[in-house]
């Protein structure tokens, strides 16, 4: 004898919108064979972009690139090929704009998740930093990261870096070199950072909206693929993306 086989209405309700989506994705934007939509930005939010690029592909049936670098030697590459470019704050893509302009659609320029600011310190935080003006204290040997500008939560004075021990351009730099110099006391940077480590260091977050920045993202003018790069930029900003983010470290 046949059973009937019931499926709990709940289950079937995300199934058939699920392929719905999909099938309206895959009729409103076709992606000729081989090509995919190509992201750029810098290595700080890589890995949760690089996570929601390919969950946004299973759902939608659209490959999706990310291509991680400094963001001024990304500037060809985004010219030639780029569809978006996202960057790690408002200072920055401010900062891209002026210095490229007719890269990117500046009018179009969306704020994604926000990253907290705070300090890196040792496993046990054998200095007894608390606050930022601990970094001035004789003997604190201080990683600076130039592009990630943090000057202001440091209150360094305009004349010069108290403290500054290494000073490297890049946060995937500061990363490495973190991991590397057991001699350096403190890394005023990203949560985002922090949460790639595993040596037990201890973050002290900077409180308020002061302590907060957003990574932005942009379409590139002449992209190859709009229409795509705008739903790509659209979805970036739900709570399925958010989720993705929350696990890297943001808010």
């Amino acid at each position: 004898m046949n059973r009937i086989v019931r499926i709990p209405a709940i289950l079937l309700l995300l199934t058939l919108s699920c392929c719905a989506w999909r099938w309206v994705m895959a009729q409103s934007s076709p992606m000729p064979t081989g090509e995919s939509l190509r992201v750029y930005g810098p290595g700080g939010p890589y890995p949760a972009m690089k996570e929601c690029a390919a969950l946004y592909s299973a759902r939608a049936g659209i490959p999706v690139e990310v291509v991680k670098g400094q963001p001024d030697l990304l500037v060809e590459a985004v010219r030639s090929d780029g569809d978006l470019f996202y960057n790690g704050a408002e200072y920055m893509m401010d900062d891209f704009l002026a210095a490229h302009p007719g890269v990117l659609d500046a009018a179009g320029v969306t704020p994604l998740f926000a990253r907290r600011m705070g300090i890196i310190v040792r496993a046990g935080n054998p200095k007894g930093i608390a606050v930022p003006e601990d970094l001035r204290k004789p003997g604190v040997a201080v990683l600076d990261v130039r592009l990630e500008n943090m000057a202001g939560p440091r209150h360094d004075p305009p004349q010069g870096l108290p403290g500054v021990a290494l000073s490297v351009v890049t946060g995937e730099q500061g990363f490495a070199a973190w991991k590397e110099r057991p001699d350096l006391d403190a890394w005023v940077t990203y949560r985002t950072w922090h949460a790639q480590l595993t040596d037990g260091s201890l973050f002290l977050p900077l409180p308020g909206a002061e302590g907060l920045r957003s990574v932005v993202a942009a379409e590139v003018i002449g992209a190859r693929h709009p229409e795509e790069a705008r739903r790509f930029r659209d979805w970036l900003t739900s709570k399925e993306a958010h989720a993705v983010f929350v696990r890297h470290g943001f808010e």
